[in-house]
């Protein structure tokens, strides 16, 4: 029985050892399986890192050797493969595929190489910290980190499932976010009013001057208004508030694995798109699939820009308005398609809270 039992962990060991191997695991456990398209196909990546004291990415086409306080790091969507072998020697070509150059460091024990869900870094160490969101400018991995833990708190002690924590969350934060509302609604309002004086104003001045006369007459109907010339860049202030927080929530509903697996409604998994049918056939920047809530997202925003209105603006400004507001809603379908269904689902609830904001803080 003895002699079996050894004669066992013989047999067994050339295939712990094929488990362990680095570019093994890397394909089995790191890599998202599921793939993805057009803007999104991003999720298909898998981005290599040198961590010591800090977080380094690896060099395409430079041979890289590890020394005994150097991490191997392989990041995937939802799971991260930390490497510790000291004199490793890899390589990472063009196309993101990486090469272990003395193959006997191939084979390494379990305690050399470590897989990690995203969010079991920060419980690690600060420095495992760093891996997380590390695509992102540093301020807007940390609001990112921040936001995918008030969605953690939101389903943890307010709603059970997922789906509703997204939605709930999107209202709490739309709420937060009202006076950035008010001052964007706010400087939009006055650049209406200051376009409606001004423009006979710039119309007659170009009728009659030309030059540096035309210039000064310019500048002066400006002055007269007490407005600058870059007046109309002053609602995009508020916007410097909404933006780094859209950046940062849309990076972690796209990486937090908590959601694979989660269903809402007609959505089989929030981690994916809500594909309601597979064609044979696919498509660029669409996929293979048919997914129903970007259709919902467009509608809701043909409809808020149906019912918007701006009694500020002359009908020549709110044409331009409304055109490009339909502009939006055509490349926000392409850009948001291919995207994980919390992300659209996200977005959806965002264009319904601001056409209800909208009707009753009116421009």
């Amino acid at each position: 029985m003895k002699k079996t039992n050894i004669l066992l962990l013989f047999l067994t060991l050339p295939l712990f050892a094929q488990n362990n191997s680095i570019t093994t695991i890397i394909d089995e456990q790191i890599v998202e399986k599921t793939p993805f398209y057009g803007l999104a196909s991003y999720y298909n990546n898998v981005n290599y890192f040198i961590l010591d004291e800090a977080l380094t990415a690896v060099e395409a086409n430079v041979q890289t050797t590890l020394n005994n306080k150097q991490k191997l790091v392989a990041v995937g969507r939802f799971k991260v493969l930390v490497v510790k072998a000291d004199k490793l020697v890899f390589s990472l070509s063009e196309q993101g595929q990486i090469t272990i150059e003395n193959p006997s460091s191939q084979q390494l024990t379990s305690s050399q190489l470590q897989v990690y869900s995203k969010p079991e870094l920060a419980k690690i160490s600060p420095q495992y910290d760093l891996i997380r969101y590390s695509h992102l400018w540093a301020p807007l991995a940390w609001l990112a980190k921040a936001m995918e833990a008030s969605l953690v708190f939101v389903h943890k002690n307010l709603v059970s499932n997922w789906g509703w924590a997204i939605i709930v969350f999107g209202v709490l934060l739309k709420l937060l976010l009202i006076p950035a509302g008010l001052l964007t609604t706010k400087f939009q309002r006055r650049v209406s009013q200051v376009k409606t004086a001004l423009e006979p104003k710039l119309a007659a001045i170009k009728s009659k001057y030309d030059g540096e006369q035309a210039h000064h007459k310019i500048m002066a109907a400006h002055k007269e208004l007490g407005v600058s010339p870059f007046y109309t860049l002053k609602p995009l202030l508020g916007s410097f508030i909404q933006i780094p927080i859209l950046i940062a929530v849309f990076n972690a509903l796209g990486e937090m694995p908590q959601l694979q697996g989660q269903s809402f409604l007609w959505i089989k998994d929030l981690a994916y798109p809500d594909s309601l049918a597979v064609f044979d056939f696919g498509l660029p920047m669409f996929g293979h699939s048919l997914n129903l809530l970007p259709f919902i997202m467009t509608i809701v925003t043909i409809f808020s820009t149906i019912i918007f209105k701006n009694k500020f603006a002359t009908t020549r400004e709110l044409k331009g308005q409304k055109t490009n507001l339909y502009l939006m809603a055509f490349a926000f379908f392409v850009l948001f398609y291919p995207f994980p269904a919390a992300m659209v689902l996200y977005w959806v609830l965002a264009n319904i809270l601001q056409t209800i904001q909208q009707q009753i803080i009116k421009i």
